[in-house]
């Protein structure tokens, strides 16, 4: 019995492909992960005939990651149903591997090494994969300038009297910037995403806190967050004041105003408040597992199961023996 030729002819296809593939696909593997090289031909093939080559197509754009992210939402608008669909299941997966991928690298690194801004942009990917990293950094850039000019060009910021210092910063962020803490819809996920509270100008205390600790960091002002107990403050740092002035601790309560704080009043009013160990800088580890935490607890709140299950999912990446402590 003889096989019809287009039978034939795409039994023929199917097999080339699978060798492509099992090659590496030459030209895709020489060019590397990075490289654009032959991404258009490989979304022509995701509606192919053949499920072996839209298989292999699937693969290949997986692998590519990042690169193929364009020409994958350019997809999901095809006229073809099996392209729009395989397009917008393959960018879920590429931007999952993305965002796993920095908490990976976090759980990696020394505890003195990791980077709070940073992690705060990692977290804002969970509700906004898209998000890039410059857009954060820019705004926060944006706020430290607009800090500088608040303090006049006579001398260096860190070279200005504490309380003046704080004073700058503080009306920068809640009157130019009107960051505020969010009172009325606290338990929103969106509270716990760094861009998403530049966007909408309110916060979580500890997101308010580290956008603050931030901006003086490019500034070179010694002001630290405070892990304190229901509340999360920030502190310009006594100890780091120039000389000439008090070496005496500002504590700034930003959830509440902005207002400035005492050590007698946390005594008086804050349960558990031990004055020799939370007015330390809080440990950058724990204020990234902080900041995860409440998102996830929120999201469970709002009944967002996904995106809870997309934070515990990389909870223990970063978390490493501290993660008992946070679950």
């Amino acid at each position: 019995m003889s096989v019809p030729r287009s039978r034939e002819v795409a039994s023929c296809r199917a097999v080339l492909w699978v060798v492509l593939l099992l090659l590496g696909g030459v030209t895709l593997s020489a060019a590397g992960e990075g490289s654009s090289s032959g991404i258009p031909e490989l979304i022509a093939r995701l509606d192919d005939e053949l499920f072996t080559v839209r298989q292999g197509a699937d693969q290949k754009l997986l692998e590519l990651g990042k690169p193929a992210l364009p020409a994958l939402l350019e997809a999901t608008r095809s006229n073809s149903p099996e392209k729009r669909v395989r397009a917008a299941k393959l960018i879920r997966r590429i931007r999952a591997r993305i965002i796993r991928g920095e908490f990976e690298q976090m759980g990696k690194l020394a505890d003195a090494d990791l980077k709070v801004e940073h992690a705060m942009w990692a977290v804002a990917l969970f509700l906004d994969p898209e998000l890039e990293k410059k857009a954060v950094t820019g705004a926060l850039d944006k706020m430290a300038v607009a800090v500088r000019e608040k303090l006049g060009e006579e001398a260096e910021p860190k070279d200005r009297p504490p309380a003046r210092a704080m004073a700058a910063l503080v009306s920068v962020l809640k009157d130019q910037y009107g960051l505020v803490g969010d009172t009325m819809t606290y338990q929103d996920p969106d509270n716990s995403s760094v861009h998403r509270v530049i966007a909408r100008r309110k916060g979580l205390p500890i997101l308010l806190s580290e956008i603050a600790v931030a901006v003086s960091r490019r500034l070179e002002l010694p002001v630290v967050g405070l892990g304190i107990p229901g509340r999360y403050m920030i502190k310009y740092d006594g100890r780091m004041a120039p000389d000439g002035a008090p070496k005496k601790d500002i504590i700034i309560n930003p959830f509440e105003g902005w207002r400035e704080t005492s050590v007698r009043e946390l005594i008086m009013t804050v349960p558990g408040f031990d004055a020799g160990k939370h007015l330390l800088e809080f440990p950058a580890r724990l204020t990234i597992l902080r900041i995860m935490r409440n998102m996830e607890n929120h999201a469970t709140v709002k009944g967002q199961q996904e995106l809870v299950s997309t934070i515990l999912d990389c909870y223990p990446l970063v978390a490493g023996p501290n993660v008992p402590l946070f679950r």
